[in-house]
């Protein structure tokens, strides 16, 4: 297995910077997985569950007569996800301390692979596409999320927010150069065309942050992201202020801010 490391610093109880990506993504998210088939009784494989918002939310749907299995390869995000499913009383889901390169070794078919802003951690994300064709049924959907940074903004302009890039051209693939692609989105319906899916759906959705509450998203999480920032190159002094910057798009009533896009890509087998 490639020797990635996820960037966030995730603490005991998981990763606070994911409730703004349930926030700005989960009710496209559930749309998204309704209409690309998701119905009671099946069973879904959840690849990097989280701290298992959208994983319990499935679980209600698959209801009593099916099943979902969670993995994900950080411990703490994982427990999180476990209380929460306790919390909620679900005892359809089975959690599982587990890389996405490793899902043939569930020895398991699946009528649903659902896999969200994971793919864009890992270093080889056509590797695990490929893999998630043998664990799928015949006929069986993969529901895929990915993110693409460079249609983040601010306006009016703020360096701030809005100008993080993976690179000078965001369109070359980033594959197999251990590099952190932000941009994989673009390229998610051409890497599942590529191994063989049907493409059943694809759209594009973009959140936007207007109002105090909904911009103050983009300080949460900060301090999870802040060593890695800093390992890519920026200091603690530019750290500091882009924090003061970003508050003031928060406070600014007539600012708004275009958070990061995601493709959404269903394709059947």
């Amino acid at each position: 297995m490639p020797n990635e490391k996820y960037i966030v610093d995730v603490g005991d109880e998981g990763s606070i910077g994911l409730d703004k990506l349930d926030y700005c993504f989960n009710p496209t998210t559930q749309e998204f997985l309704i209409c690309s088939g998701l119905k009671s009784g099946m069973i879904v494989l959840d690849i990097g569950c989280g701290s298992g918002a959208m994983t319990c939310w499935i679980a209600k749907q698959v209801g009593n007569n099916g099943s979902v299995i969670a993995i994900e390869n950080n411990k703490n995000q994982l427990n999180a996800a476990m209380l929460r499913a306790k919390k909620m009383g679900l005892n359809n889901i089975e959690f599982k301390l587990l890389s996405a390169y490793d899902i043939e070794t569930l020895n398991q078919r699946f009528d649903m692979v659902y896999c969200r802003f994971v793919l864009h951690h890992l270093n080889s994300p056509s590797q695990v596409i490929k893999k998630i064709i043998r664990v799928l049924k015949p006929n069986g959907i993969y529901a895929a999320e990915e993110g693409i940074v460079n249609f983040a903004f601010s306006y009016p302009h703020n360096p701030a927010w809005g100008t993080e890039y993976t690179g000078p051209y965001p369109w070359i693939d980033n594959e197999e150069q251990n590099m952190r692609d932000g941009n994989l989105g673009m390229k998610l319906y051409n890497k599942m065309y590529k191994a063989s899916f049907k493409i059943i759906s694809a759209k594009i959705i973009h959140p936007l942050l207007i109002t105090r509450d909904e911009k103050n998203l983009l300080l949460l999480g900060r301090e999870e992201l802040k060593q890695y920032e800093l390992e890519q190159g920026k200091t603690e002094i530019e750290w500091v202020n882009q924090g003061i910057e970003l508050e003031k798009i928060v406070n600014d009533d007539a600012q708004i801010a275009g958070f990061y896009a995601s493709c959404q890509v269903a394709g059947q087998i």
